[in-house]
């Protein structure tokens, strides 16, 4: 049984009688900081906040927020802000890979500050030998709509940049690494998200397509405002050339094939959401899954506002995790609370909701079947060859 599966069955039990457990999926924002003001933004008015940079956590705050997690971690997301302003990245991702037995980690980044993402994304992979690492790099679409988006000329060569060099490292020396694309479906790339879409699978062909729907607030309102159908259509295509191999779309290790099934069932369900403007499963967020700012706030999910700050428990994430602040805010989220969210609510959610795991689970299944039909084929051509 791959590490992922076996940490939610470990919880199922607890979760369903309304126990607490330990997230199987933790979302950083370790820091404020960034060098982009994009239009889509939900986190702009904190961004490069002075007086907010001064109680930015610290590298030993943050190890021991991972000491007091009192549980193995499936996913650590790390995002921010631009994680990769920071220069302690790989001592953070170490503290929890040590401690927590850490599967993967997902690296968020706009790939523009290449003197520090390539050596940190080697010494991570050095220093962590077991750990499954994903950067995922935020590419809005083209390059007209995504230096639109992320209002900086020369952001979008610098982004497909840092993804191909990624990817000649993967090749050459990290096989654990994987290259993912973030893609935020808006108003400003709606016209040509197809011709993105293209693009990603015939020329870049990262290892992993994500691609996440708008939510408010965003830093420019009009972003807000596109055709629903759009995301819909892409979702399908997505679903549709992953079952045909004409895509990848999986992430590494033993729970690769798993997390991806999650991320791509999703997307169907998010649009449904939006659509039906209802609930399409139970949300576990402040149970399974968990965020944390980079002040130290704790909450449930990025859209609700913070519960405590683990500043005032010394940094203890356990003592936090278990009062009855927490306890009232997973009552809420139990309670028909929903969204689009994808990694606050329905990424650590879909896997506790039994009928979706299920379904999920199906998923998974068909996309090893046809992985390995591809993978024997490829080694008969090999073979042929010789």
């Amino acid at each position: 049984m791959d590490f992922a599966t076996k940490e939610i069955f470990k919880r199922y039990a607890s979760i369903l009688i309304g126990k607490p457990i330990t997230p199987v999926f933790l979302n950083i924002l370790v820091t404020s900081v960034c060098d982009m003001r994009c239009t889509h933004c939900f986190f702009t008015d904190e961004l490069d906040d002075r007086p907010r940079k001064k109680l930015q956590m610290k590298t030993d705050e943050i190890a021991k927020i991972s000491e007091t997690l009192r549980g193995n971690l499936g996913v650590l997301v790390l995002a921010g802000g631009e994680p990769f302003t920071r220069k302690d990245l790989p001592q953070i991702v170490r503290a929890f890979y040590e401690n927590n037995k850490l599967d993967s980690v997902y690296l968020m980044s706009n790939g523009q500050i290449h003197p520090r993402i390539f050596p940190d994304v080697a010494q991570i992979m050095d220093e962590c030998p077991n750990l499954n690492v994903s950067v995922a790099l935020g590419i809005d679409g083209m390059k007209e709509a995504h230096e639109k988006i992320r209002r900086k000329e020369g952001s979008w060569d610098k982004a497909i940049h840092t993804a191909r060099t990624l990817q000649q490292m993967k090749k050459e020396q990290y096989p654990r690494l994987d290259i993912q694309t973030c893609t935020c479906v808006m108003h400003s790339n709606e016209d040509t998200i197809f011709d993105w879409y293209d693009f990603l699978k015939n020329d870049l062909k990262p290892d992993k397509v994500n691609i996440n729907y708008i939510r408010p607030p965003s830093n420019d309102p009009i972003e807000l405002q596109f055709d629903h159908k759009r995301y819909q259509q892409l979702s399908d295509m997505i679903l549709e050339d992953t079952k045909n191999a004409a895509l990848k779309n999986r992430y590494g290790g033993d729970s690769g094939f798993f997390k991806a099934a999650v991320d791509i069932y999703m997307h169907d369900l998010i649009a449904k959401t939006k659509e039906e403007n209802k609930a399409q499963l139970t949300c576990y967020a402040g149970s399974a899954g968990a965020v944390i700012y980079d002040n130290g706030a704790l909450s449930s999910c990025e859209n609700k506002a913070d519960v405590l700050n683990l500043r005032d428990y010394d940094w203890d994430f356990n003592a936090a995790w278990n009062t009855d602040l927490m306890a009232e805010r997973r009552r809420e989220a139990g309670n028909g609370c929903f969204c689009t969210h994808e990694s606050n609510c329905f990424y650590p959610s879909l896997p506790f909701n039994p009928k979706h795991l299920v379904k999920i689970k199906k998923l998974e299944s068909e996309m090893k079947k046809v992985a390995k039909s591809v993978g024997f084929e490829a080694a008969k051509k090999v073979a042929m060859k010789a």
